[in-house]
């Protein structure tokens, strides 16, 4: 019975490390890679802990101001004369009031403060996806690369042993077959080449999603599916209403907006109410009464011309942060428009009549009308025009990555913020 036992342990143990392993093995799609990434994203924790620091600014700026309280005790002696001697006390209570309008400029840049933190937490994780994307795509690149070249190396492999036959019967010249030979060992090198891409492809996605993936990890093949974009100028327009680098620009303007008005604003008086009771033997006195801090030796003078240079400055990196946005997407717009017609020219007119090329001249080389160096040719012909598409493919999805990543897509947004919940 321990035998028994022993063994079934054994067996569960093997049974559950391989579960294990397959877990670890499981291919993982683009949006659980995307999620690995920004759940250990350095950059994108330190914004998160940065919106979390303002977000207790913003609770200290609401604040009300809190109380002084004073407390005397002491004693009463004559020094000449009949007096009355005995304990003597004091307190008073000072409450200083918050004033609209210094509280409402602070609330209001503290708020602004947040919402751009908030806005950059988000730019850092649109840069994740964007750069997730791309490495992915990048690799299915590889991938596709990888498998044309083994179809090629497959094909070739035949037209050498085929051409090996006709020579050792005698039916085709040693050229022929050196030929034939060359192109599959071209073939061969551009495999082997293929496999390093796929691998290379394969580790600079790692370095993008982090450490956490495994090195061994596979992924699972995603197709292309590219819809059409709007027109550049519905394109801008979203730029502008949803682009996280400009709303944290904008709220950097209304923040030091505020930050402006509120050091304008502390020249005014600060208020404060006191009460305050004297006890000594003979009397008590009671007082209540109204503190003034009036600003007669420092006007802010410094503190204000920092203020508006900084409001300045924010409003003038606003207009640049815009000019280069927009500049950035109209380049990358006239390159969508410029890669969709090669994809589409490639896709319904080159790769076509490459391959319907390729077809007639296999078929007219194995009727013998025409020689072994036509037929590879178009093999040839073929082989680039197809490896152009599939470049020209890949190149497409990364333009529209990086379009996506400039306008913020709503997809997007929607995933990052279902993330943080």
């Amino acid at each position: 019975m321990n035998v028994l036992r022993a063994l079934l342990t054994v067996a569960a143990c093997i049974l559950f490390v391989g579960g294990v392993s397959a877990q670890t093995q499981k291919p993982l799609t683009l949006n659980e890679l995307i999620g690995i990434a920004l759940e250990s994203s350095p950059q994108v924790l330190a914004a998160r802990d940065q919106s979390k620091a303002i977000k207790g600014q913003l609770s200290s700026a609401r604040a009300i101001p809190n109380p002084d309280f004073e407390l005397n005790t002491g004693q009463q002696r004559s020094v000449s004369g009949p007096l009355t001697t005995g304990n003597v006390s004091s307190w008073s209570v000072t409450q200083p009031l918050d004033m609209p309008y210094t509280r409402y400029p602070r609330v209001n840049a503290a708020e602004a403060n947040l919402r751009a933190a908030e806005a950059t937490r988000i730019a850092f994780e649109i840069e994740m996806i964007s750069r997730v994307q791309q490495r992915f795509y990048e690799l299915m690149r590889r991938d596709a690369e990888l498998k044309a070249a083994e179809e090629d190396l497959g094909l070739t492999k035949q037209i050498r042993d085929r051409m090996q036959i006709r020579y050792d019967v005698g039916e085709t010249a040693r050229f022929e077959l050196i030929r034939a030979q060359t192109e599959f060992l071209n073939a061969q090198i551009n495999t082997e080449s293929s496999k390093l891409r796929v691998e290379q492809a394969k580790g600079q996605l790692r370095q993008v999603v982090g450490h956490n993936l495994p090195v061994d990890y596979e992924v699972v093949s995603q197709s292309l599916k590219m819809e059409p974009l709007p027109t550049l100028p519905i394109l801008l327009s979203e730029l502008h209403a949803q682009s996280p680098e400009l709303q944290r620009a904008k709220a950097e303007v209304e923040a030091t907006e505020s930050k402006l008005s509120f050091e304008q604003n502390s020249r005014l008086p600060k208020l404060s109410i006191k009460a305050q009771q004297y006890n000594d033997p003979n009397f008590t006195d009671r007082l209540y009464g109204l503190v003034v801090s009036i600003p007669i030796w420092d006007f802010k003078g410094g503190q204000i011309a920092e203020a508006e240079a900084n409001a300045s400055k924010a409003k003038n990196q606003l207009n640049a942060q815009s000019q280069s946005l927009e500049q950035q997407l109209e380049t990358a717009y006239k390159l969508y428009q410029m890669t969709s017609y090669q994809v589409k020219i490639l896709d319904q007119d080159v790769v076509q009549l490459a391959s319907s090329a390729r077809r007639i001249a296999e078929v007219s080389y194995r009727y013998g009308e025409r020689g072994m160096l036509e037929y590879l040719d178009a093999q040839r012909t073929f082989r680039v025009a197809r490896n152009d598409l599939i470049k020209a493919r890949f190149d497409l999805a990364s333009v529209v990555t990086e379009i996506q990543r400039l306008r913020a897509t709503p997809e997007w947004i929607a995933k990052i913020e279902s993330g943080m919940q």
